[in-house]
């Protein structure tokens, strides 16, 4: 049995990782229409979360899905955390990861 994520990092950053894999799994299509960017508002351990899901059409006919989430750390401080989650999909369903030093445009 792995490790289940027991700090509101962790919890946050295993939210951030299921909507990727629940974005890798949907159809070519479904991504490529969803839009250019959606937002889900959420409470981990009461603190506030942002989700980002990104989707952007690329040359290739592919689509580059980022999933950009930001978690406040404390009340009143001002700092955030952030997790990101990223992957190129194609009109074949095959799916790439997305190179590290891409996620520098979203964090």
């Amino acid at each position: 049995m792995g490790h289940l994520p027991t700090s509101p990092k962790e919890k946050f950053r295993a939210v951030v990782e299921v909507r990727g894999q629940e974005l890798r799994a949907l159809p070519f299509e479904e991504l490529r229409l969803a839009g250019s960017k959606t937002t889900e508002h959420l409470s981990i351990d009461s603190r506030d979360a942002t989700i980002n899901i990104i989707v952007q059409s690329q040359p290739s006919g592919g689509v580059r899905v980022v999933v950009q989430g930001f978690m406040s750390t404390r009340p009143f401080r001002g700092i955030k955390r952030v997790a990101l989650h990223g992957f190129y999909k194609y009109p074949d369903e095959s799916v790439a990861p997305m190179p590290d030093e891409e996620f520098y445009e979203f964090d």
